[in-house]
């Protein structure tokens, strides 16, 4: 029955110390069965049939061998959306959705307030009150560049939130721009982002883009073996291995970001815990400049704001 299996399966993965035990048997049998989670209250006795509980189980085998629920199942929700996934491609994480807010506060920030009456940004309205009009920024097309974009949830959130946006997608991988394309035919995006292979700016010349994005490899080669089961041993190397230092990625974008980023546009980058001091350093001796950085909701600094121009 419904009720007896979640319970069941909830006692199980109780015992190998997974977060959520009662959480992931749910959604085991939600993708298994295609029942929902009203389901669980509304029919509890609800039988499941042999062949479903086999696959349950076969599920339940590999997430006890480590093996993230999210490989299991090929997806993973992020900014409420859902993206396909599989192992040649890093899980999205709630700690990314950072850099989702920084970006989308900066976009509404260009929407100008004017200073006073001579400001052209401000014209009266019929009932004697200011309003505001959006500046070029808000009302041309920006244009997005994402590096390293693995599953693409980065530019692929971008445009769902930003209508008169365009991006393009890099990453070395071709199977991660497999996965990539497929999110952007799942959300219904392909018609505006256009996926590229290539290392970080390779093939990019001359172009010029708004908004920068990446999310790139940062944790110290040395870390990796100390990393949980879940994510050595289930996401690509090549998106997590950032050489001795963790900083390999970042100092060769910071090398050509000038050349690619519009002098009043922006550019934003997750980094990893204890790399903010680093990271302003490299800043400065690539001769851009730190606009800001903002600490994720456990309170560790995760992105930072870069402009090739002023604050």
């Amino acid at each position: 029955m419904l009720k007896n299996t979640g319970l069941h399966i909830k006692k199980v993965l109780s015992r190998s110390n997974i977060e959520k035990p009662d959480l992931e048997a749910k959604r085991l049998i939600e993708a298994v069965t295609g029942v929902d989670s009203a389901d669980f209250i509304a029919y509890p006795d609800k039988e499941i049939s042999q062949e479903h509980i086999e696959q349950i189980n076969a599920y339940v085998e590999r997430r006890l061998k480590g093996e993230p629920l999210s490989k299991i199942l090929g997806v993973k929700e992020f900014w409420g959306l859902e993206f396909i996934v599989n192992e040649y491609v890093l899980d999205p994480r709630p700690d990314t959705e950072t850099l989702i807010e920084c970006v989308l506060d900066w976009v509404k920030s260009k929407h100008v307030i004017a200073r006073n009456d001579s400001d052209e940004a401000i014209q009266n309205a019929g009932n004697g009150l200011r309003r505001s009009v959006p500046s070029l920024a808000m009302t041309e097309e920006l244009k997005i560049l994402d590096l390293g974009t693995g599953t693409g949830c980065i530019p692929l959130t971008l445009l769902s939130e930003l209508p008169s946006a365009m991006a393009i997608a890099v990453d070395i991988s071709e199977e991660a721009l497999d996965i990539a394309r497929q999110n952007a035919e799942k959300h219904k995006l392909s018609d505006r982002i256009e996926l590229r292979q290539g290392n970080w700016f390779e093939g990019l010349e001359g172009k010029m883009f708004d908004i920068i994005t990446s999310n790139p490899p940062y944790i110290p080669d040395s870390d990796i073996p100390i990393l949980s089961k879940e994510v050595k041993n289930h996401d690509p190397i090549m998106a997590l291995s950032g050489g001795d230092s963790g900083l390999e990625a970042y100092k060769k974008i910071f090398l050509s970001l000038n050349k690619h980023l519009k002098r009043d546009g922006r550019a934003f980058f997750e980094i990893g815990q204890n790399q903010l001091n680093d990271i302003t350093r490299l800043v400065d001796e690539s001769n851009l400049l730190l606009c800001d950085s903002r600490a994720d909701i456990a309170g560790i600094p995760r992105v930072v704001e870069i402009s090739c121009g002023d604050k």
